[in-house]
């Protein structure tokens, strides 16, 4: 089995017919029909069926042909990758970034790169921190821009710069609550029914365990938007990072800042520690270096 008739094998799963196969391949189609018979023989097994209006693949074709896509676009990527090595101003950067990041940190940085290296595309995957963290280890994305709490053990990582401010907690209500003062306090929340992110559960918690207040917590989510549509309804406070405008649009629902240094997050810039990273990604990770103090 070789590259060739695993990318004829696919071609002709694509356009449906031997004939068809043949001529997007330019070849004749006696010899296509051979090397299907032979990778066919190799691996033990029928791949494909012909009928009168075209091919059925078998059980076994249809598993290989999954597998065939994976081995294609591995060789197509170990390709690039191999020429980016040598050259160094071209390539893809994948990232995955949570939403607040995407829409305000991570412009800035592309913007600037794509100054200096105008051939280097990019491809962004957005999600909350976990999702984006799950996509850095299975290697989906070459670096991840999260948020503050998580374990850091596995990565290398680039802490938001020192000098900017922390992203603070806020308060999502509707008029169904009237809050005094331009930010809002724990105690202003005492008995209110809250409806949390699940992942800063934990921190939430122990900021008001700090003031002796057993919260009222009516609904835990996973997804920064479900929970700002949920305050939205006037079922409760929703508490959150703070989040982008493109998520967050004022009208009747309205937003306050928690005044809680505890509750405050900042943007993480990961990747893995031993992780294959192409030139361009290291360009990157050093521009985005050069922005920031504390590493």
């Amino acid at each position: 089995m070789d590259i060739r008739q695993i990318r004829y094998f696919l071609t002709i799963v694509q356009e449906g017919q031997f004939t068809k196969a043949a001529n997007k391949l330019n070849i004749a189609q006696p010899p296509l029909s051979q090397q299907i018979k032979l990778l066919e023989k190799e691996l033990g097994v029928k791949l494909l069926i012909r009928g009168a209006k075209g091919i059925d693949l078998t059980e076994a074709g249809q598993i290989f042909t999954i597998r065939a896509e994976q081995i294609l676009n591995l060789v197509d990527s170990t390709k690039k990758e191999l020429i980016d090595l040598s050259k160094g101003h071209h390539g893809t950067i994948s990232i995955g970034t949570v939403s607040s990041s995407g829409a305000s940190i991570l412009p800035k940085y592309i913007k600037e790169f794509h100054e200096s290296y105008p051939d280097v595309t990019f491809q962004v995957l957005e999600g909350n921190t976990i999702k984006i963290m799950d996509l850095v280890n299975k290697g989906v994305v070459n670096i991840g821009i999260v948020r503050t709490p998580f374990n850091l053990n596995n990565y290398n990582y680039i802490i938001q710069d020192s000098s900017e401010p922390d992203d603070p907690m806020v308060a999502i209500f509707t008029d169904n609550w009237k809050f005094q003062n331009e930010k809002i306090n724990l105690n202003d929340l005492k008995d209110i029914p809250l409806i949390i992110h699940r992942r800063y559960e934990d921190i939430i918690m122990n900021a008001f365990s700090k003031y002796g207040i057993e919260p009222n917590i009516l609904c835990k989510g996973e997804d920064v938007r479900s929970i700002i549509t949920w305050a939205e309804l006037g079922i409760g406070v929703a508490m959150v990072p703070k989040p982008p405008i493109s998520i967050f649009k004022p009208g009747e629902i309205k937003l306050r800042e928690i005044d809680d240094k505890s509750l405050e997050t900042k943007a993480v810039v990961i990747w893995l520690k031993k992780a294959y990273l192409s030139t361009v990604v290291k360009n990157f990770i050093k521009l985005i270096k050069s922005h920031n103090v504390k590493q």
